[in-house]
């Protein structure tokens, strides 16, 4: 049984924290009564690092003292408390230690990194290999499980997502993502612009904005503007974004960077919204989302896909109020069921022990 967790965090790296941060909250509460969760390195370091990076990563900070050498000594500093490791791993890879009460200990792995392949240093280092963007078409070593892709945010906000899932519908379309994609964040960016065209003329009432953030963007901006699609150049807040999305019949979800589910699945699975995904998604997750039942799927994928059929395919979908409340209620279920932390926690528990009991059954040298 495992007693005790020890998190081998990277606390100066703000990505480290994000990406692993929803992980730690679910084995926190998978630990239970009694059980002990940590993060190392502990005591005052943890915080000093984590107020370093709040200092040197501070825009407004960095604004009033441009050209100043002062961010790079923070570096310095903090790389010199924890000993040259101020940014290792890469910061969406977790490194873990769950130690047992017969003083076994098993080394796992979270990686959410964006892409499909794995680390093959971190996958040896490690007993188990939790992978949140985890292909069906990849050849993966046995210890290497699939994962679902969480949003810190959710965590954070549960009684609010939970809330948003009885608020009342005021539009029929939600749509407002990022415009990039591929593996350099610009090869995307006209599978993007072919999607906002043929969701804008969808006969619908609809929140339709483009959100333009790598490439070409005035040339991007002016296409956008020559068929009357608004775009920005800044974030929407986030609970502005979440309230709009609650307030949708049909959210469209676009796929991530290198094709993963992104972290905008989990809100919307919170709020028990019903996601659009432009295409299927490649990832698959340990209970399987299932096209239909927890998500509708454009079938409008990079370089095929006719942009004509989105509105038609929307548009059905609309007509379809039954379908519409069935993936609704379906999208909470399985949030509170997979995805909520103690539920989440419960399942790494369980896999560890699984692991645990294969590893007993192995023959003796």
């Amino acid at each position: 049984m495992v007693t005790k967790i020890i998190a081998e965090t990277v606390p100066y790296d703000r990505g480290h924290d994000l990406a692993q941060e929803y992980y730690r909250r679910a084995m926190r509460a998978g630990l239970g009564e009694g059980g002990e969760f940590r993060e190392s390195p502990s005591g005052y370091s943890i915080y000093l690092l984590r107020g370093l990076r709040a200092i040197g990563r501070s825009y407004r900070l960095r604004a009033l003292l441009n050209g100043s050498t002062l961010p790079r000594l923070l570096d310095s500093l903090a790389s010199f408390i924890s000993h040259g490791k101020s940014g290792e791993p890469t910061p969406a890879f977790g490194a873990y230690r769950f130690l047992t009460d017969d003083r076994e200990e098993i080394r796992i792995c979270i990686d959410s990194m964006d892409y499909p392949m794995i680390s093959e240093d971190a996958a040896a280092a490690c007993d188990l290999y939790f992978k949140t963007n985890y292909w069906a078409s990849y050849n993966y070593p046995s210890k290497v499980l699939p994962s679902p892709n969480m949003n810190p945010l959710v965590g954070r906000n549960l009684d609010l997502f939970r809330g948003l899932r009885t608020a009342p519908k005021v539009c029929d379309v939600f749509s407002f993502f990022r415009v990039w994609g591929g593996g350099d964040e610009v090869e995307g960016i006209e599978h993007n612009m072919a999607l906002l065209e043929g969701i804008h003329k969808t006969q619908c009432n609809i929140f339709l904005l483009a959100y333009l953030v790598a490439g070409d963007i005035t040339s991007q901006g002016k296409r956008l503007d020559s068929i009357g699609v608004p775009w920005t150049t800044k974030p929407m807040p986030a609970k502005t974004l979440w309230q709009r999305a609650a307030g949708a019949r049909l959210n469209i979800v676009r796929l991530g960077m290198h094709e993963c589910i992104p972290w905008r699945m989990i809100d919307i699975l919170a709020m028990g919204g019903v996601p659009v995904f432009d295409y299927a998604p490649r990832s698959i997750w340990p209970e399987p989302l299932v096209e239909g039942k927890h998500y509708l799927n454009l079938d409008f994928c990079p370089g095929r896909g006719d942009a004509k059929k989105i509105p038609e395919k929307i548009g059905a979908w609309l007509k379809d109020e039954s379908l519409i409340l069935s993936i609704s209620h379906n999208t909470a279920e399985y949030f509170d069921r997979y995805l909520s932390p103690e539920k989440l926690g419960t399942w790494v528990m369980q896999s560890v022990k699984e692991w645990q009991e294969a590893q007993s059954r192995l023959p003796s040298e």
